[in-house]
């Protein structure tokens, strides 16, 4: 019941007065029904609430002040009739089946503005609330309401609320345009008879539209539905705090009568449901991996149980928390029909992750939370190489081998892939615990490039490196080769013309010496046919010059090409392949057959291949 002594308040220097009868009238009125206070409803079946509904109270009459300052176009008469929006009240229900629907007029319990201007006065018992600007004394005004939700039972299914007020006056008169408001949770208990702009302004947290304050006196309606689910579902009741356009060169603001005139004050209209399904659900996660890259899926269930003649009502929504290190909890997802989603990167590397969840049936039963599921986020890739090869490989089959580090979870398995001379990269082993893999058909002069990336645990992969961590080249066989001529056209005027001087060198993998060379010719006469390759004689690895006896081997002027071969001390030996491997031409004319015209330059190319 209203405190007594708000009854008769000054505003602004109109004096409002209600006299005794009234009071007394209100005092012998049939007392309400036994409510219990905002946290302590209990659930109710359909029946018992059906019977609680059927006697409970309804609409009546209120007094009217003698001296109250009529709306325009109200008369006293009309107000005699209006309904005392001061008390619950039921204003409708219906039974179907195992539910009840009900919608009832919930009252406000405290009402006040607070002043910028006055940030330490109290406006306690005054028949308006200011809202907007005041460019006189009251600068930013301020609206704090607070609304008595214990007539809902515990296992009410809210399905829609609605705000209603008066306006009673608006600033500039000439106003044509809706001045926007919002609310905010208050987030701590306050006084209506203590309640300042100094020791509340600051208490406002989350925020929820309300709509707009039309330029117009009578009733204003507002969506409440948002705010009594929050309190409905456990939020602590502590009211709000309404904020209008608080622009100080528009100088808006509006007036809206309180809880000291009975007709006029605020309440709230709430339309729920109660079923006879009065277990609620009970909730829980899938368990989650040890660790978890820094984006993880997180999937949740519910099991709403029947009980005895009433069919479970099914789940309706899921709230779910996580909390960071054993931090305070943190809602996630709030009264979503979804049963899985993706927790993204709120964690830091190594954080330790703890999630619990809760569900709500259709009959509105709130389950309690869910043990914890808890994972470890690990959110760095890991890191893989290629274990350092030789420059020169002198086998055609080899062991590339690599290795990684992880910081948290662990290596789960490689990808290795190689590029063979000027090819694309290709892979070699995927998804492999393995950390070597043989290669095998090599040949002279390949070039092989390797890279791997690692996967580790929490399903981090590590980015595939641009270049190649490790190469080398296959250098299987020494190879020997001539050594150009000079002059390579041998005239009767040579220093040396009963033999041809015939150089060669070559070159084997590191770490091996060439034991033996062989050298071969060909031969071509002028005027007749190249002949075929023949051996001239094999050296030690440490002789790499000899005079060629044409006259011994039968021959005499023309073309004479070499070709050198090379084995070194492994007993590997350099294939016999003049076709691809470097030859030298000499031409004997020692008849001066041969007129030379120019000389053209050689342009060869090299070829690290070879």
């Amino acid at each position: 019941m209203i405190p007594r002594a708000s009854l008769c308040v000054s505003v602004r220097g109109h004096l409002w007065r209600i006299c005794a009868v009234v009071l007394l009238a209100i005092a012998l009125l049939p007392a309400s029904p036994v409510l219990a206070q905002d946290g302590d409803a209990r659930p109710v079946t359909p029946a018992a609430l059906a019977q609680q509904l059927a006697h409970g109270p309804r609409l009546r009459t209120g007094a009217v002040p003698d001296d109250l300052r009529l709306p325009p176009g109200v008369t006293r008469d009309q107000v005699a009739q209006m309904p005392d929006r001061t008390q619950y009240a039921v204003i409708d229900y219906k039974v179907e089946g195992d539910s009840v629907h009900a919608t009832v007029q919930l009252r406000a319990t405290q009402d006040v503005f607070i002043s910028s201007a006055q940030p330490d006065r109290n406006f306690a018992g005054d028949a308006v609330m200011n809202l907007g600007w005041d460019p006189g004394q009251y600068n930013a005004m301020r609206a704090l309401l607070q609304f008595d939700l214990s007539p809902l039972p515990a296992n009410a299914q809210i399905n829609s609320a609605t705000f209603y007020a008066y306006q009673t006056y608006i600033n500039p008169t000439y106003d044509t345009s809706p001045m926007a408001f919002r609310a905010q949770f208050m987030q701590q208990p306050w006084s209506e008879g203590s309640v300042t702009w100094n020791n509340a302004n600051y208490l406002g947290g989350a925020a929820l539209p309300l709509g707009d304050l039309p330029p117009a006196i009578g009733w204003i309606t507002g969506g409440a539905t948002d705010a009594v689910k929050a309190w409905d579902r456990g939020q602590p009741n502590y009211g709000l705090i309404i904020t209008g356009d608080e622009t100080p060169s528009n100088g808006r603001w509006r007036q809206l009568y309180t809880r000291t005139i009975p007709q006029f004050a605020p309440y709230i209209l709430v339309n729920y449901t109660v079923n006879c399904d009065t277990q609620p659900p009970i909730a829980s996660l899938d368990t989650l991996p040890k660790y978890v890259p820094s984006e993880f899926k997180v999937t949740w269930s519910a099991y709403d149980p029947d009980q005895p003649g009433c069919k479970a009502s099914g789940v309706a929504n899921y709230d779910v928390q996580y909390r960071i290190n054993g931090g305070n909890w943190t809602g996630w997802k709030n009264q979503s029909s979804a049963t899985s989603n993706h927790f993204k990167g709120w964690a830091p590397n190594a954080a330790y992750v703890e999630l619990q969840a809760r569900a709500t049936d259709k009959a509105g039963n709130v389950g309690a939370w869910s043990p914890p599921v808890a994972t470890t986020v690990d959110s760095e890739s890991p890191v893989a190489t290629i274990d350092p090869l030789p420059q020169f490989t002198p086998y055609s089959t080899f062991t590339v081998s690599w290795s990684g580090t992880d910081n948290l979870s662990g290596i789960a398995y490689y990808n290795v892939q190689f590029r063979k001379n000027d090819g694309v990269w290709t892979n070699l082993i995927v998804e492999t615990t393995e950390k070597s893999f043989q290669i095998t058909g090599g040949q002279q002069g390949d070039i092989y490039r390797f890279r791997a990336q690692a996967a580790d645990n929490a399903g981090n992969v590590q980015a595939w490196p641009t270049d190649a961590q490790a190469v080398t080249t296959i250098f299987d066989h020494p190879v020997g080769y001539p050594l150009p001529f000079n002059p390579f056209i041998i005239k009767p005027t040579a220093a040396v013309t009963n033999t041809i001087p015939v150089k060669w060198s070559g070159f084997t993998p590191p770490n091996t010496t060439i034991v033996e060379y062989k050298v071969y010719y060909r031969y071509e006469p002028f005027g007749g046919t190249l002949g075929n390759w023949t051996l001239w004689n094999t050296y030690p690895g440490s002789q790499e010059t000899d005079n060629f006896d044409y006259k011994s081997a039968g021959t005499g002027n023309g073309l004479y090409e070499f070709y050198v071969t090379a084995k070194n001390n492994l007993d590997e030996e350099q294939p016999f392949d003049p076709q691809h491997e470097l030859t030298e031409p000499v031409v004997l004319d020692l008849n001066d057959q041969l007129e030379i015209w120019a000389y053209l330059p050689i342009m060869s190319e090299y070829n690290e291949n070879q």
